[in-house]
């Protein structure tokens, strides 16, 4: 049975409250440090915050070190920043789908190898390339520098012992860039609402974007969801804490609870919440025959809808009763002319 290989993303370091400093593993086999440079806006900080002009190219510095006593290879790349469907901000996704409303991905802008070969007990400065764009803007481009350690060729082979776990470590450092001071103010806006699966459960999920080149958070959100014309509370999804990374998308989900969709027509509700912003939505939509069907085949821990069943059942019953008196009353009618003669 061929290995499984797992991979822990651990990050480094985070902008403010969007990262949490973390001390170098005793089982890792490499540390990650940024060079912090001059044009830093807090020194203090030990990720990329800095200040840009339109144009401006910059060297960013990274000191990686090689602790064990063996060579290593370190898998670089330069990730832009989005929002996961858990409602986190990701910067370890290497090919993401982006938002329409993102000029500039991080991605775009910042060259870096795609690999450093460490040789053992030693440490390598490597340089990342950001470019600015020419004109300016207001806000701010987020992305991460994700450091892997890349897997050898005999953790490749199978070993024919069962499965194995090899851990593979990785560090991301967190880059943001601003030009000026100008606030941005957040928006949110809300797109297709549809059925879905999530790890083979049953879902509803609610598309929302921040269009603007701010993060949002902390962000609350309730979601609830009727049939339509009905004031009833089918399903509900109430979150708190999560962040929206710029220019970005994510699907809020809520859960079917295990139950099987049913085509027709539904309403959703729902509120989202940052500081003093508050946005609302009150949205119909549909669930499709195809859809409901296609999911509920294959969700599973699916309760079971006998609704049917027990039509069918009741149907049956009153035509077997229908069926007995007839036959009774037609046999009561035999035995009396029979009496008569």
């Amino acid at each position: 049975m061929k290995k499984l290989i797992l991979l822990f993303v651990l990050p480094i370091v985070l902008i403010g409250v969007l990262f949490h400093p973390l001390s170098p593993q005793a089982a890792a086999n490499f540390s990650v440090t940024a060079v912090i440079p001059d044009n830093q806006i807090d020194k203090t900080k030990t990720y990329f915050d800095l200040r840009m002009k339109p144009g401006q190219k910059q060297d960013l510095e990274v000191v990686l070190k090689n602790d064990t006593d063996k060579e290593i290879t370190i898998e670089t790349n330069a990730n832009t920043a989005v929002t996961n469907d858990n409602g986190i901000v990701d910067y370890s996704q290497t090919d993401p789908k982006l938002d329409k409303s993102l000029e500039t991905p991080f991605s775009s802008i910042a060259k870096t190898d795609d690999e450093v070969v460490l040789p053992k007990n030693s440490s390598k400065t490597i340089k990342v390339t950001v470019t600015m764009p020419a004109e300016s803007f207001d806000g701010i481009i987020l992305g991460g520098l994700q450091f892997i350690e890349k897997e050898g060729d005999d953790a490749k082979k199978d070993s024919g012992e069962g499965v194995q776990i090899k851990n593979r470590y990785a560090y991301v450092v967190g880059v943001q860039l601003s030009e000026n001071d100008t606030v941005v103010e957040p928006d949110m806006k809300l797109h297709e609402i549809k059925a879905q699966q999530i790890n083979y459960r049953n879902a509803v999920t609610a598309n929302l974007q921040n269009p603007e080149a701010t993060l949002i958070k902390p962000l609350a959100i309730d979601a609830k969801v009727y049939k339509s014309g009905d004031d009833q509370v089918l399903h509900q999804a109430k979150r708190d804490g999560l962040r929206m990374a710029p220019n970005s998308n994510f699907n809020y989900a809520i859960d079917w609870e295990n139950q099987p969709l049913k085509a027709g027509k539904y309403r959703l509700k729902m509120v989202a919440t940052s500081g003093d912003k508050t946005w609302k939505w009150d949205e119909e939509f549909t669930i499709k025959g195809d859809d409901a069907k296609k999911y509920n085949e294959t969700a599973v821990d699916l309760e079971k809808d006998y609704t049917w069943w027990y039509i069918a059942g009741g149907a049956l019953a009153v035509i077997l009763l229908i069926f007995l008196a007839f036959w009774l009353g037609k046999r009561s009618k035999k035995d009396k002319d029979e009496d008569k003669k």
